[in-house]
């Protein structure tokens, strides 16, 4: 009969990308939480590391008992120093247990060595870690479902109840990370319904589970006490449910929670009711477009209708509410020429932010698995990212990269949704184009100024590309309209970036600069043949509306 193990310690290892905001280890978390609420007379010991600690001074750091056992939090971008991790444990000892879980071992299992880990934890671990502790204290070699190891694998493990977990917040464990200001990862369900092609969730479970709504309360109670800055709202798809979806709204605003949240949303399933609702709390959205080609879209298990999508765009637009769309480069039957067209149809809607990925073949998703009947080629380590395809050249890859890398800057590092369609109309250029021309004029703009590439003014880099280009066209008599309009948004989008007052200065009032919302510049300068040059500082008062007033004494910032 196997001998049990009256005591052991057990050590969670988190290892984030880097200090700051952002390092916030949900998943080890988690973990620590199910454990120390089900083996209370364990000990369970979180140590949190980011990219740019020593793995091997890391594991050296660590000392370990017979029987102990040690278990990670491993990712896509933290495999690597995982493994260097693991493999300096065991060089040292090989008394003690080791073992991966997360996204990383889930989707590709196969991959971790065996001989190096014990076994592995796939999917969703709370239950699953508690059951194993409890077979490794007596004894017997983990075998049940759930878990990866040299004797086998022992079958899927159904999702646990979240109602039965523990939460990381209200436990305590996450005080260390919750620091005024920063960033929280907030689950509020866990699965989702859709199936694409090149997400991690096309291989997950298809039903959605909720974290019932008195935890969620108590939760953001307890975010709003330690005063956090801003919560990244895991769910796939956050308005997947209307009911729920208004009531957590409701929620937040009652609560006035002075905190931002980020949601990811499908734009098909926003109405009138939800964009009411996001528009009364501090929020933005971000939504996954991906493409707006149809054999491209029909092959990543999506489906798009362009006049159907505009318009529940439009319900965000018209009540302020600060959005970002997503694009891939490279899904199945992508071109040059597929790309280009997303390009030009999302920045004309005019979101805040343009998030462009070049395709990674991840291993466990769909995509991945039939990336060789796609015929397309990618690295064979992480990330993974596509080298080439039957439709994507490397050569257009390439020019797609350089399309990507100036609309990060220009469109939105710059913050140009809400002039680019009037640049358009100005120069008779497609965004895209106007992207190909800005990343020609880039390097004769810092080849002219010598300015560091690092510490580029985009604002003014915007107002000399379309100074220059407008007279190129010989079409100057746009320039003071549409330089002003450009330096109103400019100055809000600089005013909520940096929180101080910039000093704006325009050609024209305000509520004749409004009119450029819906009229042409041709009708404008029509009706408005001559300005009138103003200074304004933008301010914000006490119920968080801007407010321009005229610039007085010093200023703290001018464009």
């Amino acid at each position: 009969m196997p001998a049990t193990i009256e005591a052991m310690t057990i050590y969670v290892i988190s290892c984030c990308l880097e200090e700051g905001n952002l390092s916030y280890p949900l998943g080890a978390l988690c973990i620590q939480s199910a454990i120390l609420a089900r083996q209370e007379k364990e000990q369970c010991i979180h140590h949190a590391f980011t990219l740019a600690d020593d793995p091997v001074k890391a594991a050296a750091s660590l000392s370990l008992q017979a029987n102990d056992v040690v278990g990670l939090s491993v990712y896509l971008w933290n495999r690597g120093w995982m493994d260097q991790f693991s493999q300096t444990l065991k060089k040292n000892t090989t008394s003690f247990h080791l073992f991966a879980g997360g996204p990383e071992a889930t989707a590709n299992p196969y991959s971790f060595d065996l001989d190096l880990y014990d076994f592995l934890i796939l999917g969703e671990g709370e239950e699953t870690v508690v059951n194993v502790l409890d077979q490794l204290k007596e004894g017997r070699s983990p075998q049940l479902a759930g878990v990866l190891s040299r004797t086998g694998f022992f079958g899927t493990a159904a999702g646990p109840t979240l109602d039965l977990l523990a939460s990381p917040l209200l436990s305590g464990l996450a005080d260390p990370f919750l620091k005024q200001g920063a960033s929280v990862l907030w689950e509020m369900t866990r699965g989702c319904p859709f199936h694409c092609s090149f997400c991690f969730e096309s291989r997950g479970e298809r039903s959605v589970r909720h974290f019932n709504l008195e935890r969620l309360e108590a939760e953001l109670e307890y975010l709003i006490d330690h005063e956090v800055g801003e919560v990244y709202v895991l769910d796939p798809t956050f308005n997947m449910d209307k009911k729920r979806t208004l009531a957590i709204l409701a929620m937040l605003e009652a609560k006035q929670a002075p905190i931002h949240f980020v949601f990811e949303v499908r734009a098909e399933l926003l109405d009138t009711a939800l964009a009411d609702a996001f528009s009364r709390i501090d929020c933005s959205l971000q939504i996954g477009l991906q493409s707006i080609d149809k054999a491209v879209l029909k092959e990543a298990n999506r489906t798009f209708d362009a006049e159907r999508f505009t318009k529940k765009i439009q319900l965000l637009n018209q009540r302020g509410i600060a959005f970002g769309l997503d694009l891939i480069i490279g899904l199945p039957h992508d071109s040059l020429a597929s790309f280009t067209k997303s390009l030009d149809y999302a920045m004309l809607l005019k979101p805040s932010n343009l998030d462009i990925f070049p395709l990674s073949l991840l291993p466990g998703t769909l995509v991945g698995e039939q990336a060789a009947s796609f015929g397309i080629a990618s690295m064979s380590e992480a990330p993974y990212t596509i080298l080439h395809s039957p439709t994507f050249s490397e050569e257009d890859l390439k020019k797609a990269m350089r399309l990507k890398k100036a609309c990060d800057l220009f469109f939105t590092q710059g913050q140009a949704g809400m002039w680019m369609p009037k640049l358009c109309e100005a120069t008779g250029q497609k965004p895209s184009s106007l992207l190909t021309l800005f990343d020609s004029y880039l390097s004769f703009y810092l080849q002219k100024t010598q300015v560091d590439a690092s510490e580029l003014d985009i604002f003014a880099l915007q107002e000399a590309f379309v100074t220059s280009l407008l007279k190129k066209l010989g079409n100057q008599r746009y320039l003071k309209p549409l330089l002003s309009y450009m330096e109103l948004h400019q100055g809000i989008a600089f005013f909520h970036l940096y929180q101080e007052s910039p000093v704006i200065k325009l050609s024209y009032a305000l509520e004749q600069l409004a009119l450029l919302d819906s009229m042409s510049l041709d009708d404008f300068l029509k009706s408005h043949p001559d300005g009138e040059e103003m200074e304004l500082s933008i301010q914000c008062n006490e119920v968080g509306e801007l407010t321009f007033l005229p610039a007085t004494g010093e200023r703290q910032a001018n464009f």
